[in-house]
Order: C-alpha cells, then structure tokens, then sequence
C-alpha cells in the first residue's frame, strides 16, 4: 500500500524559503526545482490513479467489482415507459431458443394493451440470461407476461430494456421485476384484463 502522506510530503515543489534568503540565488531557475516538480506531477498522478483503481473495485470492503453498467435506457415514468414501447401485449411464454446470446420467445397473445401485434403469436428477443451485459430476464415457458416490445427495423420484436421490459403475471395482477419501481397505467392494465 502507498503512504499518501509521504508521497505528499516528498513531493512539494515548493522549498521552504527562509526570511532574508532568496529561493533562487542566482536568479535563474533551478534544475533541482523542476525535477522536483515533475516529480510531484507524477506522484500525484500516481495517487490518482491508484485511488481511481482501488475505488472502482469496492473499496477494498472485500466485496467484488461490479461490472460496468449497461448501456440501455430506464425509464423513471410510467408514461415514459409505456411511450418507448411499440406493443405492450399480455401473453403466454410457449417456447424459447437461444442463439448467440440472444433468447427469443414464442408468446401467444391473450390481450393487448397498446399497438398491434403481428398475429396471435409473437417472437420477442432478449439478451440470455448470464450471456452477456446486460444479462437478460429469466422468463419460464408456460407463464404470462406482459411485455412491452419495440419493434426494429428488421421486423424483429425486443423488450424495450432487460428490467422494465416484462412484469410476471400472477393472480390477475402484473408483478415488476426485482430491479423496476415503475407501475403500469391503469388504462394499460384494463386493457390487459389485470388489475394493480
């Protein structure tokens, strides 16, 4: 471990200058100053990025590093969660099959709460579980969900993100996942059958 302290003491660039006496007694400046200033300049970068590499890492608490956040969109309201999705429909789960990191779902439709699905199947895609950042929902076969899709431009449907894209469906209610602290629109969930 590096004594910050002491990095800090042995690095000031700054001599103490006695009263009466010149810092710089032939009136040029000293080439043991500017050696010690760039030395202070790469002690302190050092610190920095030690501090910079040890904080990202937990601290030193000894819990482990989180891995770098995802790069997709949260949406902190229900409208502005239900206006990312292009469809939102209550279905199904019938089958899954994985490719490449990617799991797509055959859902039968049993309602829709916005848009218009392609038929009464649709395949939704989502990162696989632990395959990737962001490792994507565990959704099981035979349960409803209702998922809230955005279509792409090659036809295919995805869950508008891994955490608000889908709310298990249980007793007539919609469930969020553990990591969504957004509700959906009453209009919505009438729409879907279910109630808050």
């Amino acid at each position: 471990m590096i004594r910050v302290k002491s990095l800090m003491q042995h690095a000031n660039p700054v001599p103490a200058v006695v009263p009466g006496e010149s810092a710089e007694p032939s009136g040029r400046p000293s080439r043991r100053r500017g050696l010690v200033l760039g030395g202070a300049v790469a002690a302190v970068a050092a610190v920095v990025t030690l501090a910079t590499v040890f904080g990202s890492q937990g601290g030193g608490s000894g819990s482990p590093a989180r891995p770098p956040a995802a790069d997709e969109p949260y949406y902190a309201t229900t409208g502005d969660l239900e206006r990312s999705a292009d469809v939102i429909v209550r279905g199904r789960l019938d089958a899954t099959r994985e490719a490449d990191g990617e799991t797509t779902a055959t859902v039968s439709v049993v309602a829709t709460g916005k848009g218009k699905p392609p038929g009464r199947t649709i395949d939704a895609s989502y990162p696989s579980p632990g395959a990737a950042l962001p490792a994507g929902p565990e959704l099981a076969a035979r349960h409803e969900y209702v998922l809230l899709l955005e279509r792409m431009d090659d036809g295919r449907y995805v869950l508008v993100n891994t955490t608000q894209g889908y709310y298990g469906v249980e007793a007539g209610h919609a469930e969020a996942g553990p990591d969504n602290d957004v509700a959906l629109s009453d209009g919505v969930l009438k729409a879907l059958g279910l109630t808050r």
